[in-house]
């Protein structure tokens, strides 16, 4: 997914724009000025919907509330006493990436991406390790300080009944790892000084599908306002999507420690930047909940206006919360000339022409039957599509598969220098070879035509392999744009016949050819835990 950075000016710019949008339904606003903004909208409670189209037509789409999922979690109850923070994160697909890539982070730098050591040849890195999570996967993080280990597991297990409980999220456990960190975990000969007596971090698998934990988050909010008219079904549909909710019980706690930990560093929370400086002057409780997802291209040569309802799958009017304040953000690629927006009213709608970015104060608005902007009709390429098979869909250690990227010209319009580049799998592992066309260059795509290249790999080992983005780049009206695949895994299966074969063969006794297939039975109920994704990411 290849981001403009200017989006990421333009979610800094998101706070400042509040302030004068905000000012007539929320007099408070004017009077606290900018440095009240993040702490207004936490502790009054806020739902934003951000939606953005890039240079390929392609949307990004988030639904965040803040505050109002406090209820639901209950954070003022004994069960969060010296709890620092807890996160629930349910993904499939690469909207964290994009994420990351939105805000200018490099997420996944630096690692080398892969499942087992024998696809790998550097080791088992830390990085590695958040390959192995993948794109796809659920998860919650929970730490505890200062606690006797009993209470914390305790209270621990309080917070997750609390979580499946069905009238509350309905979320569903399994237990990953309890890293208990204190002078004993560094044992003899270790001089070290921690900013706390002990620290207890949790982490668990939800086992939900991730249809029911995107359920699960949306069912905790406040369906007052804007989420009324969102479809669930729009974040299941999509190429990649995500759910989660981040609640903080104390945050005048965390906010000590971590400057405890980190002061010494020259960073804190009480940093001029604008957001940390924000933290330190929020206390007590805190709840963030988002769901998003993103997509291929939806707007092409040819289109004039964009529905912001569209890109949720709304099919009636948008109204704001009953209590809290409610924002619609949009943003274009800046060579896009906005032409008109509707609502248009002043006051209460600002048009950032450096981020191409429109906001709308939904709360002064009230109901609206939809949020539209119009823009011309030669501000998007044509309909351009990358994608990537896979034949057989599996197979088995010294077997291969041919791997087809085709490239199609949905549009009217033909696209110039085009470069299909797939050589990924390749750079990644050293024991897998590779045959036939990974890149190839063609001049010209006419409408409703397609272009392909095929390779051939061969595996060594057993394992799941990533397949990183196939890549497109092509020039239209003089301009060049990028596209690509979604990361795919290729699963390469243990074949229990030949290791059996070869056990009789080696002379093993039959006491250890059964523990072989002992283990082989182990190896294939692992294999049935892997959670499907549409986009046929990563999968744990």
């Amino acid at each position: 997914m290849h981001v403009d950075k200017k989006y990421a000016i333009a979610f800094l710019l998101f706070a400042f724009l509040i302030l004068p949008m905000a000012a007539s339904a929320y007099p408070v606003v004017s009077q606290d000025g900018p440095e009240g903004i993040i702490e207004l909208l936490l502790t009054e409670g806020a739902e934003i919907l951000v939606t953005s189209i890039d240079e390929n037509g392609a949307p990004a789409v988030i639904y965040a509330q803040l505050g109002s999922p406090v209820e639901a979690l209950d954070l003022e109850a004994e069960m969060y006493d010296n709890c620092l923070a807890l996160a629930v994160i349910a993904t499939r697909g690469e909207l964290l990436d994009y994420i990351f890539s939105l805000i200018g982070e490099d997420f996944m730098g630096g690692g080398e991406p892969g499942f087992t050591l024998s696809q790998l040849d550097a080791g088992f890195t830390p990085e590695a390790i958040l390959d192995l999570l993948g794109s796809d996967f659920s998860l919650l993080i929970s730490a505890y300080y200062n606690l006797d280990e009993a209470v914390a597991i305790s209270k621990m297990g309080q917070v997750l009944a609390n979580l499946a409980n069905p009238a509350v999220f309905g979320f569903s456990f399994a237990d990953i790892i309890h890293l208990r960190i204190d002078e004993a975990f560094f044992g003899e000969g270790f001089d070290v000084t921690l900013p706390f007596e002990a620290l207890d971090v949790f982490m668990y698998q939800v086992t939900n599908p991730f249809a029911d934990a995107l359920n699960a988050v949306l069912g905790g909010l406040d369906n007052s306002g804007i989420l009324t008219n969102i479809d669930s079904e729009i974040f299941l549909a999509e190429r990649g999507a995500a759910a989660g909710l981040l609640a903080i019980p104390d945050m005048g706690d965390l906010v000590e420690l971590f400057n405890s930990t980190m002061g010494g560093g020259g960073f804190s929370l009480a940093a001029e930047s604008f957001f940390p400086s924000q933290l330190e002057m929020i206390d007590g409780s805190i709840a963030v909940a988002f769901v998003g997802y993103i997509g291929e291209q939806i707007v092409s040569y040819g289109d004039t206006n964009l529905s912001i309802g569209s890109l949720v799958g709304a099919t009636g009017s948008f109204r704001p919360m009953d209590d809290g304040i409610s924002i619609v953000m949009a943003m274009l690629p800046g060579s896009s000339n906005i032409t008109s927006y509707s609502p248009d009213d002043e006051g209460l709608v600002t048009h950032d022409n450096e981020s191409n970015m429109i906001l709308w104060n939904a709360s002064g608005l009230g109901v609206v039957s939809d949020y539209i902007i119009e823009f011309e009709s030669d501000n998007f390429p044509p309909d351009i599509v990358i994608a990537r098979t896979f034949s057989p869909g599996s197979t088995v250690p010294g077997g291969s598969v041919d791997v087809t990227v085709t490239v199609t010209n949905d549009g009217t319009v033909p696209i110039e220098n085009i470069v299909i580049v797939d050589n990924g799998v390749g750079a990644i592992y050293s024991t897998v070879t590779v045959t036939g066309t990974t890149t190839d260059t063609i001049a010209s795509l006419a409408g409703g035509a397609s272009a392909s290249i095929t390779y051939t790999v061969t595996f060594t080992n057993e394992g799941k392999y990533t397949f990183p983005n196939a890549e497109l780049t092509y020039e239209f009206n003089a301009r060049e744009y990028a596209k690509d695949t979604a990361t795919d895994g290729y699963n390469v299966d243990a074949d229990p016949v030949q290791l059996l074969s070869q056990m009789i063969l080696d002379g093993m006794p039959y006491s250890a050819a059964i523990l072989g297939i002992v283990a082989l039975g182990a190896i294939f109920n692992i294999n049935k835990m892997r959670k499907g994704g549409s986009s046929g990411g990563y999968q744990v």
